[in-house]
């Protein structure tokens, strides 16, 4: 595929043609934008160029003629139309086919056609798409849907594997391009990319986007939505590392898991590339995981799912004990922060709060939280005699003035439950 990848980042500098000077000089300003229009598409001869000026020489000679006798200018307007019929007798067969592509970039009929010595076809293949886009010129018209599921049937049958996928990812340059580049953009501007290397990371990061694009083929609408969405998901899984470290980094979408949480504070942790690698290539392990399952679950399949891994077993391994500590404060702590503005709320509801030094307060409020968040995720994940323990003695350490809170709020629930069992 690489080929004709290759082959399309040349575009831009092939289409730059230029009117001749000569002819420039001998016809009208009018004239030479209309046959800029041509030379902007396809690579045209000086004399190629003068016919096209002699023609509309004799179409200005129509249209003068055509006012004097009192048409109106907007009738005579779409004899200036640059179309096959008019550049017949002056393109070749591959020119024209050049032209038209670049006036309709989704016709895979005339990628195919622009492409064919990239792509290998052979003659017989040629001659099969060329009728078939001859063909479309006299059918009625059609909605874009339908058109390119037309144009990926026939060519499936017409190509090998190789060469139809060429054609179909490349129907999505523009967009694959345009994403590559956004993407590459935010990777330099977090300075992760591998110095020496960025020509093999930008390539992959384009591949991807191909690839993805292709597949999902979103034009033609090749699935119905539920399956695009449930593919778009799995085609994640083929994104290049450097592309999932850069969208965990920038928060972007990405799987929310517990190695892309410890790889979003990379930084602060002081991770190795080692580190960083190790856990990336865990993060897709296990995302795989649970789409291998989504997937099963959706078929309908009677296996039973695939248990996941602890990821906490698997980053203690990966990362120290003081990293492990440190993700667990960072990961916890603006819940923490949240949670102690809760409590400060709730201390102020019932007035124990009118004595409290709000400054020396929060933080002993917001330690605590963050304390018992970190101790409830441990036990969670671990669920031993020690991290129930590690609960149990952060509960008991709770600051007074919460206490106090506690026993309000017990004592308001046995009013109410009493009240609530009088009127029974």
């Amino acid at each position: 595929m690489k080929t004709l990848f290759q082959i399309l980042l040349l575009l831009p500098i092939l289409n730059i043609a230029q009117v001749s000077p000569n002819v420039s000089k001998r016809y009208p300003a009018h004239i030479i934008y209309k046959i800029d229009e041509v030379t902007s598409k396809v690579n045209l001869s000086e004399d190629q160029q003068i016919r096209i000026a002699k023609k509309f020489i004799k179409t200005d000679s129509i249209v003068n003629a055509g006012l004097a006798a009192g048409t109106s200018a907007d009738q005579l307007k779409n004899d200036y139309t640059i179309d096959k019929t008019f550049l017949k007798n002056i393109l070749s067969i591959e020119e024209m086919e050049q032209y038209a592509y670049e006036m309709d970039k989704d016709n895979r009929f005339l990628i195919a056609l622009k492409f064919t010595l990239e792509l290998k076809l052979e003659s017989t293949q040629i001659n099969k798409i060329r009728q078939l886009n001859d063909s479309l010129e006299n059918s009625p018209k059609k909605s874009t849907k339908v058109i390119l599921q037309f144009q990926n049937r026939k060519l499936s049958t017409i190509l090998n594997q190789n060469q139809y996928s060429q054609i179909i990812n490349f129907s999505y340059k523009d967009e694959s391009i345009a994403e590559t580049k956004s993407d590459w953009a935010r990777i330099e501007k977090l300075k992760i990319n591998i110095p020496g290397k960025e020509q093999e990371e930008y390539q992959q990061i384009k591949d991807y986007h191909f690839n993805k694009n292709g597949y999902l083929d979103k034009k033609a609408e090749r699935f119905e939505k539920k399956k695009q969405d449930f593919l778009s998901l799995k085609a994640t899984l083929m994104e290049p590392p450097i592309l999932i470290r850069a969208k965990i980094l920038s928060d972007q979408k990405h799987a929310n898991n517990k190695y892309a949480s410890v790889v979003k504070f990379e930084k602060e942790l002081d991770l190795t590339k080692n580190q960083i690698d190790t856990l990336l290539a865990k993060y897709v392990a296990f995302e795989k995981i649970i789409i291998e399952n989504k997937e099963n679950d959706l078929k309908g399949s009677l296996t039973p799912p695939k248990p996941l891994p602890s990821e906490f077993d698997n980053i203690t391994k990966i990362i120290t004990p003081e990293q492990f500590t440190k993700w667990l404060t960072l990961k916890n702590k603006n819940e923490a922060i949240k949670k102690a503005n809760q409590s400060w709320s709730a201390l102020e509801s019932e007035g124990l709060t009118k004595n409290a030094d709000k400054q020396k307060l929060m933080p002993e409020l917001a330690t605590y939280h963050l304390k018992l968040l970190i101790a409830l995720e441990k036990n969670k994940n671990w669920k031993t005699s020690e991290t129930r323990f590690l609960v149990r003695d952060v509960e008991q350490k709770k600051p007074e003035i919460l206490v106090q809170l506690d026993a309000i709020k017990r004592s308001k629930a046995k009013s109410e439950n009493a009240k609530n069992a009088l009127a029974w």
